[in-house]
């Protein structure tokens, strides 16, 4: 009888674990999102001096479709903002790199499904680069902010065409 109740408190203490575990994962995702939102306000303020009237077309709105998409779409813009000259995204370009080691090892363990790690497909015709980092740190700001915002939607992997290839 003893033995059994001890068992039933493990099996209970384990799932209790499992259960938390995701949500400690999601509150390092959001932590770590909301620190690269601030670093990204601050090179913003610090680097380019855009002027607020300068209209740079409409805004991109990539849903959250479920933790492949955020890894998908968090992977495409890490590869827009390697564009020379990005010495001051630096510590935003390592910041995203952890984020996207988070989210891969969080999609493995759900086991979603991820892009295969291939080289992408790369033009180097960038012929507005500072432009290009500006916008592309725009996009980044805004997603992680909606990320922010949907936390929830990492709970499910929501399949999105994970063998598109980037080109730029």
């Amino acid at each position: 009888m003893q033995s059994s109740l001890i068992f039933c408190f493990l099996i209970t203490a384990v799932v209790a674990v499992s259960i938390s575990r995701p949500t400690a994962t999601e509150e390092r995702i959001r932590i770590m999102a909301q620190t690269t939102i601030t670093r990204i306000k601050k090179i913003k303020d610090e680097n380019f001096q855009m002027s607020p009237e300068i209209d740079f077309g409409p805004d991109t709105d990539t849903p959250i479709d479920g933790l492949t998409s955020v890894f998908v779409h968090l992977s495409f813009l890490q590869l827009r903002l390697c564009v020379p000259p990005a010495q001051h995204l630096q510590q935003v370009q390592v910041d995203l790199e952890t984020l996207l080691r988070t989210l891969e090892r969080m999609a493995l363990s759900q086991g979603c499904p991820l892009p295969n790690p291939e080289t992408p497909e790369h033009k180097d015709e960038a012929a507005f680069p500072v432009t290009s980092n500006y916008l592309y740190l725009l996009e980044l700001q805004r997603y992680l902010e909606k990320l922010c915002m949907n936390m929830d939607k990492l709970k499910w992997c929501k399949d999105a065409d994970v063998t598109q290839m980037f080109i730029f």
